[in-house]
């Protein structure tokens, strides 16, 4: 099929590929080798409690994200909310101990972030794009793969996920594996600081070993982890040791994995 006026071509293994212009798209697979999907945060409403997806109330239901609920700690729908520099903004309700955590949203048939399977075995993909409060003292803040939402790091036998606890590792973010029930929490060497940008990668390879990445930087690369087990993403921010209220900005995640 000969191009249109004005489409620009560009040279690829010997095929030549309509790029731009008013030409179609061709010379190539338009679809990737590999499922993936991607949530940016409030383009299709805002994480809130999962009885809100199926409310009969039409102001409650239609603007709770088809996608992602939060839960946790005396958490609410109201908590979260459109930051107006974009994103999702979740806050604590003001108690120590309380929790606001993003997940895919439990309900069966709801969304294909938690119906498809992140498994070990499937050169799975994630990545997590979020930024610090304002006020970081006495908080704990996690994201990443893992069995259940906790923030515990010796809870789940199988997860990658980041972690930041102000008394911890100095304040410091630590990169948490486990694998079969052993724990692992590597010193980052990036100290948590307010009001900042982290984006957090975990490449699963086909040996099930785990690249982590922060910020475009490889922190560590784990062991095998146990073959064929499914992982959740999770994110959150909990209020530690304070009665005061504790809050992250989710930009957006992103996950892929091979066909099986």
């Amino acid at each position: 099929m000969p191009g249109y006026q004005g489409d620009v071509y560009r040279e690829q293994g010997g095929r030549k590929l309509v790029i731009g212009g008013v030409g179609l798209p061709r010379g190539f697979n338009a679809l990737s080798d590999r499922y993936e999907l991607r949530w940016v945060a409030g383009q299709r409403g805002k994480p809130s409690l999962n009885a809100d997806i199926l409310s009969a109330t039409e102001a409650t239901r239609e603007i709770a994200d088809p996608d992602f609920e939060v839960l946790g700690t005396n958490s609410t729908s109201a908590l979260s909310t459109f930051n107006a520099e974009g994103g999702i903004k979740i806050t604590t309700a003001g108690a120590d101990g309380d929790e606001m955590i993003i997940l895919p949203h439990l309900d069966a048939n709801q969304s294909a972030w938690a119906q498809i399977t992140w498994g070990t075995d499937q050169e799975t993909r994630w990545q997590c794009h979020l930024k610090t409060g304002s006020n970081i003292t006495n908080t704990i803040i996690w994201a990443g793969l893992k069995l259940t939402n906790t923030e515990v790091t010796a809870t789940d036998n199988d997860q990658v996920f980041f972690r930041y606890e102000d008394d911890v590792n100095s304040g410091k973010w630590q990169a948490v594996s486990s694998v079969g029930g052993t724990d692992t929490a590597t010193d980052t060497a990036i100290a948590a600081a307010v009001n900042t940008e982290m984006r957090f990668h975990v490449l699963i390879g086909s040996d099930r070993r785990a690249q982590m990445w922060m910020n475009n930087t490889r922190i560590k690369t784990t062991g095998a982890l146990t073959d064929a087990t499914d992982l959740i993403p999770y994110s959150g921010v909990a209020a530690d040791g304070a009665a005061a209220a504790k809050h992250i900005i989710a930009f957006g995640q992103a996950i892929s994995r091979k066909y099986a």
